[in-house]
């Protein structure tokens, strides 16, 4: 198709006003050396195509901004301002994304919303991200691609091969049955339950010490409703560390219970006064439990079971000793 072909001209306005979300009637006429009015019957054309496809397109409009002096797509119903601010606050706190990734999708997300704002949304981003500091991960990995594969044979029920390097750095080969992807204290973990164990447990996997992943033909021969039980561990579980489910018990005393609660998901007060509460909550106890209630300082007394008061006590020992070396 020739450039100067109306129909290409067209399209190429079309795809500008897609991805710049906006052109003008006079840099379009320079362009394609054409006159303005031209430029406008394109453009009238195009509105006609909107407003006869929305079944297609979507609540898509393309108005004339007469202080501006260009035509602008506006979303309708896209991404409204607000809801790209909560998403943006999610994605920097999450420190998930390195820079450019992040830089990247608050791009895409900004062209997908609506234009009210938007001037002063990419302003705001640039603030953002000019004090955004990602964790630092496993070089060489494409988290965002990873995260697709993965959920890609999850959602066709198949069976996958990783090669996992563990924390002190050894490689290990491993069948898995894939059971999710979810996000947890700034890391994406893999759920699976190992193939080559008869009634395996849910096992953790960081998403980027996932070296390699090979789509396997083994359907996994666990149904979709005991997948689901299986991925509900992510509510018993603190800091992704495995563990047998227990029931613990506490008292509170600090500021913000709801706090506290927060990081419990299956927690419930038992009583409470002015004083404190007594916390209830089923867990996969493991370090992460310890973790998750020292973290809490003085604020949290372990009442039960015994094992943990003593595994608690015996973590504050370790603690007081690492000072006491220095007096």
């Amino acid at each position: 198709m020739e450039k100067s072909d109306n129909k290409y001209r067209l399209l190429d306005i079309f795809y500008r006003v897609i991805w710049d979300n906006q052109v003008t009637a006079a840099g379009m006429a320079q362009n394609y050396d054409v006159s303005e009015k031209t430029i406008r019957r394109d453009i009238d054309v195009i509105r006609a195509f909107l407003s006869e496809n929305r079944t297609l397109v979507g609540n898509v409009e393309l108005p004339f901004d007469k202080q501006e002096q260009r035509y602008k797509l506006n979303r309708l119903d896209g991404l409204s301002s607000q809801e790209l601010l909560i998403i943006l606050k999610i994605l920097v706190g999450s420190r998930a994304l390195d820079k450019e990734s992040l830089r990247e999708a608050v791009d895409r997300l900004t062209k997908c919303a609506n234009n009210t704002g938007q001037e002063i949304f990419r302003d705001f981003c640039k603030n953002e991200l000019d004090y955004y500091c990602a964790v630092r991960k496993e070089e060489g990995i494409d988290i965002p691609k990873l995260v697709w594969k993965l959920e890609k044979a999850i959602q066709k029920g198949k069976s996958i091969s990783i090669v996992y390097e563990k924390l002190k750095g050894v490689c290990v080969d491993r069948n898995l049955y894939p059971i999710s992807v979810v996000f947890s204290n700034f890391y994406f973990y893999l759920l699976a339950c190992r193939s080559d164990i008869e009634e395996s447990a849910v096992i953790y996997y960081r998403v980027d010490r996932i070296k390699e992943v090979r789509e396997g033909k083994e359907r996994i021969p666990v149904t979709l409703e005991k997948r689901h039980q299986l991925d509900d561990a992510r509510l018993y579980n603190q800091k992704m560390f495995m563990g047998e489910r227990t029931r613990i018990r506490f008292c509170y005393t600090g500021p913000s219970l709801q706090a506290v609660l927060d990081r419990f998901p299956t927690a419930e007060v038992v009583c409470q006064d002015e004083a404190e509460a007594e916390v209830s909550a089923m867990v996969e106890y493991s370090r992460g439990t310890i973790m998750e209630l020292l973290q809490q300082g003085s604020w949290v007394k372990v009442l039960s079971p015994p094992k943990l008061v003593e595994d608690i006590r015996k973590e504050l020992q370790k603690i007081e000793s690492l000072y006491n070396d220095d007096l």
